[in-house]
C-alpha cells in the first residue's frame, strides 16, 4: 500500500488514484467480511434510534455496513470512487435478497457530489476518515457539515487510535484521535454519544472508539 507522511499537502487526484490501484490489486486488507461489531452493537444491543430519510458511507467498499443500516424509512448510499467496490457491494446486495430502493451504491467522490435537496439524515464514517490524507480533513468536516440536514447523526467509528511507533507518521491509516474529530466537527456538530469500550473485531481491540455526532 502506498505510504505518505503526515506533514505536508497531497494531490487528491494521484491520492484518489491510489485508491484505483488497491481495488485493482485486490489489496483490500481493511475489508473484515461483515458489519463492523461496534455498529452493530450500536444499533442492535443499545437500540440506537436512528433519524429517517436517506443516509450516507462514504468509501463504503462491498457495503456491509450499508445495507446493514438500511431499513424502511432510511435509504442508504454506499459511495465509493472505486467502480469495482460498487459492483462488488451491488452484488453482494442482490445475493442477500435486500432491494434497491433500500440500499444503493454508486460511483462517487465524496468531496464532490450533487448534494439531494433533503441532505442526508444518517451518515456511517469508518475506514473513511483515517484512509484520507491528513491534510484533507478539515474538508472532511465541512463536507459533512454541508451534505448533512440539522438534527442527523453522523456515526463516525473513530480508527486506528493506536499504531507501532514506527508507523505513526505513515498510512493510510493514518493514526487518530478523539481530538481529531473535535477539531474538524464541533463548528458545526455536537457529541452525542461515546464509547471507548465498544465491541470490535478481534484483531482491532483497543483500537477503536465509536462515537455520534448530531448535526447542529
Amino acid at each position: 500500500m502506498m505510504s505518505h507522511r503526515k506533514s505536508g499537502e497531497v494531490n487528491a487526484s494521484e491520492y484518489n488514484k491510489m485508491w484505483f490501484q488497491i481495488w485493482d490489486n485486490g489489496t483490500t486488507r481493511w475489508d473484515k467480511g461483515d458489519v463492523s461489531p461496534a455498529l452493530r452493537e450500536l444499533i442492535v444491543d443499545k437500540r440506537w434510534e436512528l433519524p429517517s430519510g436517506q443516509g450516507i458511507v462514504p468509501g463504503c467498499g462491498r457495503g456491509y455496513d450499508a445495507m446493514f443500516l438500511a431499513r424502511p424509512g432510511l435509504h442508504m448510499v454506499g459511495a465509493d470512487l472505486s467502480p469495482l467496490a460498487v459492483k462488488a457491494a451491488s452484488t453482494l446486495r442482490d445475493s442477500m435478497g435486500i432491494p434497491a430502493d433500500l440500499a444503493s451504491f454508486q460511483v462517487m467522490d465524496f468531496f464532490n457530489f450533487d448534494i439531494p435537496a433533503s441532505q442526508f439524515q444518517v451518515a456511517y464514517d469508518y475506514t473513511f476518515f483515517c484512509a484520507i490524507h491528513p491534510s484533507m480533513r478539515a474538508d472532511w468536516g465541512r463536507r459533512y457539515a454541508k451534505i448533512m440536514s440539522p438534527g442527523a447523526h453522523l456515526i463516525a467509528l473513530i480508527f486506528p487510535i493506536f499504531k507501532a511507533e514506527e508507523e505513526r507518521e505513515h498510512g493510510p491509516p493514518f493514526l487518530v484521535s478523539e481530538d481529531d474529530y473535535h477539531r474538524v466537527l464541533d463548528d458545526n456538530f455536537e457529541l452525542i454519544h461515546i464509547d471507548p469500550k465498544c465491541q470490535t473485531h478481534d484483531s482491532r481491540v483497543g483500537q477503536e472508539i465509536i462515537s455520534v455526532w448530531r448535526r447542529k
